[in-house]
């Protein structure tokens, strides 16, 4: 076991340093009797409370693991690199054949207790994975964190990933079917490696366009999206130079974008889409949203200001607008386009209701919220499917 404990340290491609059971697995080496069986304990109690196999626990670790060598040797192939992933996945196969029976021989011979032979015991199972099939893996879902989550969050200069991101997808979302491809076109292009754009979503409240943008997530397999703060939007350069080290594409996403005046946040965002702060990498895109056509909102004092300096706040307003190489607008649906959404979204979910009746109480749930939206059509739909299901008359929703 000391051999496979220093094994376990000269590990290059994988950082898998710090991690629980390999903790374990070199503490077994230790000449203390006590460390050496609770190592051997706390590994069988927790591959059996987590009802894994030793090889399934290991394949895991190596997928989810840190390596920036094979991301490295992704953009430059190299002999030496390209040992040094195959090392680490010959000690890990190593590892993986440490049959609990193994152990606990090992642990009898060197301590002479018997009642080594009693404790409990896990399932080995098999590892078949090699060298290239974890530099395929990384190269199609990156390494780390990012190929164990699609979605994070940056704040204040960290990612933080989100375990359970929005699940919805393109079918779910109705009409605006000429907006939606203008992404989606734009977003394959990017995913192909083509030339594509910086896109600005622009329109009324509830009409999909932060949805539009989350359900490129659950669409492309490759594609992740980091959603960044207006306040964290000065951090940009900094994310830039993190994201561009990985194989993958992503999205940065500014939702609900808009500033105030003298904000530095603009001028930032402002330089990084022309490019004059730091050039946008290839593997990145900015999409925001935004309700508003003026991105700086007027204060009280810009208001009441003279028509030249009006003009100056408008002018500057639109530059950054401008910078956008896509804009797509989203406005709110008339009457009838509002029910065709709504007649869509019962027939998706095998509801069955008159029409008539469907329409006066959709429209009677509109007026009562002050609009019609797609958003204001989905809450529709959702209210009358639980009406329906605890045997409500929906025309008194």
């Amino acid at each position: 076991m000391k051999e496979t404990a220093h094994k376990l340290k000269s590990l290059t491609a994988f950082d898998i340093s710090g991690d629980y059971l390999i903790d374990q697995f070199e503490r077994l080496a230790s000449d203390d009797e006590e460390t050496a069986i609770n190592a051997y304990t706390n590994i069988a109690r927790y591959l059996l409370t987590n009802d894994i196999t030793l090889a399934d626990y290991l394949r895991e670790l190596l997928t989810y693991a840190d390596s920036k060598l094979i991301e490295s040797y992704i953009r430059k192939e190299d002999t030496n690199k390209q040992y040094a992933v195959e090392y680490d996945v010959s000690v890990i196969k190593e590892l993986a054949k440490m049959s609990a029976h193994k152990l606990k021989d090992y642990l009898f011979q060197k301590f002479n207790e018997n009642f080594i032979f009693s404790l409990p015991e896990y399932v080995t199972g098999g590892f078949d994975c090699n060298a290239e099939y974890f530099i395929r893996h990384i190269s199609e879902n990156g390494s780390g964190i990012y190929a164990k989550y699609k979605a994070f969050v940056y704040d204040n200069g960290l990612l933080h990933p989100i375990e359970k991101p929005d699940a919805i997808r393109l079918s779910d979302l109705k009409k605006y079917e000429s907006q939606r491809k203008q992404i989606v076109d734009n977003t394959r292009a990017f995913i192909a490696g083509h030339p594509a754009d910086n896109a600005l979503l622009y329109g009324d409240r509830g009409t999909g366009k932060s949805s539009t943008v989350k359900a490129l997530l659950n669409e492309y397999a490759n594609l992740r999206i980091v959603q960044v703060d207006k306040k964290d939007v000065a951090c940009l350069p900094t994310l830039y130079k993190t994201l561009s080290e990985s194989p993958l594409k992503f999205i940065i996403f500014i939702d609900d974008l808009s500033f105030g005046e003298n904000d530095e946040g603009f001028g930032i965002l402002k330089k990084v889409l022309e490019g004059s702060v730091c050039g946008r990498p290839s593997n990145i895109l900015i999409y925001a949203t935004t309700n508003r056509r003026h991105l700086i909102k007027e204060t009280e004092s810009s208001r009441m200001g003279d028509n030249v300096h009006s003009a100056d706040e408008i002018d500057e307003s639109m530059s950054l607008s401008d910078r956008f190489g896509l804009f797509v607008t989203f406005l709110a649906p008339n009457k009838e386009t509002y029910l065709e959404i709504v007649r869509s979204l019962i027939l998706d979910r095998g509801i069955i209701i008159d029409a008539d009746k469907l329409d006066r109480c959709a429209e009677r749930f509109a007026l009562k919220r002050n609009g019609r939206s797609p958003r204001i059509a989905r809450q529709f739909a959702d209210s009358l499917q639980s009406k329906l299901a605890l045997g409500i008359d929906p025309e008194k929703m």
